[in-house]
């Protein structure tokens, strides 16, 4: 490099102070030498070899200051600006804030918040985050104390909590008990999630939108009036009145009534819908995925979501094509005396009926959409160009 360019570089990158906190709790003050612009957890994540100089750094438990240092980034555990010149993360247009609370190896508590891309999942959001997991005004308890933005090593992530901005923010902290952990309140509606990272496996829990099982009898309200775009709110149609009537008694409508969530849109659905149109009326109208409806559904019945991808070839064989596509359902697997099938319609007695006659096995379920359900029946049980494989 000629001295020009040295120089150049010289002035384009300068030490900028951070302070680091190791995984073992010791604290450093020293600087980076970072780009104008240059965000602290992508430049954490992108450090040759895993290894980050540090120049005119200070161990909060000496007063030495070293003119030069190498850390390995796998033992940062988090790093902030000390001064406010490095920024966290590069900003994302359209981004939302989720306030978390993360719960670290070490047994103590991070709350804070995430920038989501609009609608989506935290889930989803964990799975494609670097090495290091940018926090904005973050707090870390037991310690209640202000750690500003922050790299976050994901690599020291065990559990990330969706959380309520009151619980830890705005200057209060969050009630734990001695061990750093938050007690446990009331029961409430939880959705885990595990997400697999090269780092280890993070737990996300998100709030259900599940209802309590011991309510019963909910009926969906549907507003008296119905909004067209461009014209004046008209009243229900008789027809509609009848579809209301006739939805308000629908077993999915019911379950994700007990939820609080909103019934489909009557001008949406045909006078007789299927199933698969209640269940997509039901997702789009509360802005969920078919997937997460799903989740909802075998929470209400206590049962798991299927892998439809793991169908054995002994269960296609046990029932035949002609039944699957009348019931709706797909085999999946055969243990012992049972046989494991996916449904959509958990509520139906006949399934269980008619399998465990034909079998002589004992029918266990699992959770599908019915999108997602015939697909799979199409693609396990193909129509031949003589007719189906019954």
């Amino acid at each position: 490099m000629t001295n020009l360019r040295m120089a150049q570089h010289a002035l384009a990158s300068k030490p900028r102070r951070a302070r680091i906190v190791l995984r073992d709790g010791m604290s450093i003050e020293g600087g980076f030498y970072l780009n104008d612009g240059q965000a602290l957890a992508p430049y954490l994540a992108s450090r040759k070899g895993g290894w980050v100089n540090i120049v005119a750094a200070q161990w909060a438990s000496e007063h030495e200051i070293h003119n030069h240092a190498v850390l390995q980034t796998d033992q940062i555990l988090m790093a902030s600006s000390s001064d406010g010149e490095i920024p966290v993360h590069n900003p994302t247009t359209g981004a939302t804030a989720r306030f978390v609370e993360i719960g670290l190896d070490d047994g103590t508590h991070v709350t804070g918040t995430l920038h989501l891309g609009q609608r989506q999942r935290l889930s989803d959001y964990l799975a494609g985050c670097g090495k290091f997991l940018p926090m904005f005004a973050a707090r870390w308890l037991p310690r209640d104390e202000k750690m500003g933005d922050v790299a976050l090593n994901a690599m020291c992530v065990k559990v990330v909590r969706a959380a309520n901005a009151e619980d830890g923010a705005g200057g209060r902290a969050a009630e734990l008990d001695p061990g750093g952990h938050r007690p446990s309140t009331a029961m409430k509606a939880l959705n885990h999630d595990v997400v697999p990272r090269t780092s280890g496996a993070i737990e996300v829990i998100t709030e259900g939108r599940t209802p309590d099982r011991r309510k019963r009898g909910f009926t969906p309200q549907w507003d008296v009036t119905v909004d067209i775009p461009g014209r004046v709110a008209a009243k229900l149609t008789p027809e509609q009145a009848r579809l209301a009537d006739w939805l308000s008694k629908h077993w999915l409508v019911q379950i994700c009534a007990q939820a609080q969530l909103d019934p489909p849109d009557l001008r949406e659905l045909t006078a007789t819908p299927s199933l698969e149109d209640v269940w997509r009326g039901l997702a789009k109208r509360n802005d969920m995925t078919d997937e997460e409806l799903a989740v909802h559904v075998a929470w209400v019945f206590m049962l798991s979501v299927a892998n439809l991808d793991e169908a054995s070839t002994e269960a296609l064989k046990t029932v035949p094509a002609a039944m699957a596509r009348t019931l709706g359902i797909l085999p999946l697997r055969i243990e012992g005396h049972h046989i494991d099938v996916a449904v959509s319609d958990p509520s139906s007695t006949e399934i269980e009926q008619q399998l465990e006659r034909l079998t002589n096995l004992t029918v266990r379920r699992a959770i599908a959409t019915p999108m997602a359900l015939r697909a799979a029946i199409a693609k396990y049980y193909p129509a031949s160009a003589t007719g189906s494989r019954d």
